[in-house]
């Protein structure tokens, strides 16, 4: 799968609108917060269509791991499933092995991952975490409208900076550590603190 898959989830009281850019989306936020309900109107309504009482609008095949309903192992639930956006809800302890990890690079499926600890197995991007916020009533819906909000809005795309030079103190791990995050960039050691602002004038 690439690109952005748009989903809108309504019910008679609530909207939730949202897109999944990447293969890893995670979820986060309090309890009460609207993940669970999410969830459970997807899953509703993928199970019984308009009977659930809900609708979904969506350009993306999905499926819903919720484990009390499915009853049986997750990897025998998502073998099958090919060019899909797949929700899985908290606490199922898979979610934190390699096992999984190794069926979220291989599987080209998307995945949106419903947890509140760190997933250290996943390789997802810091500007995929999301926490729903509710923006109460619009003027032109009834019901109350939740949308995915970036958690961590405030740090910067990598991939996208200007940077061209960064000086660092010696040549140990934190210039190794910049000269992998800014690939483009001409990452140099100082050979020492009082070396930096030689450094600096240097390079203006």
């Amino acid at each position: 799968m690439k690109g952005k898959y748009h989903f809108r989830v309504r019910s008679k009281r609530a909207l939730f609108d949202f897109s999944v850019r990447r293969n890893i989306t995670i979820l986060k936020g309090d309890s009460a917060t609207g993940k669970t309900t999410l969830l459970h109107m997807l899953y509703e309504y993928l199970r019984v269509g308009r009977e659930s009482g809900y609708t979904v609008s969506t350009d993306a095949s999905y499926f819903v791991y919720l484990r009390k309903e499915v009853g049986r192992d997750w990897k025998d639930a998502l073998f099958s499933l090919r060019d899909t956006v797949i929700f899985i809800e908290e606490n199922n302890d898979f979610l934190f092995g390699k096992d999984f990890a190794d069926v979220v690079k291989l599987s080209g499926n998307y995945f949106v991952l419903v947890n509140r600890a760190p997933l250290r197995m996943l390789p997802y991007s810091i500007h995929e975490v999301y926490e729903i916020i509710t923006a109460g009533k619009r003027a032109d819906i009834r019901e109350s409208y939740h949308e995915f909000r970036e958690l961590y809005s405030n740090y910067p795309v990598i991939k996208h900076n200007k940077i061209r030079n960064v000086i660092t103190e010696d040549s140990c791990s934190g210039n190794q550590f910049f000269g992998a995050v800014f690939e483009t960039a001409d990452v140099i050691s100082a050979e020492g603190n009082g070396n930096i602002r030689s450094y600096c004038n240097s390079r203006m």
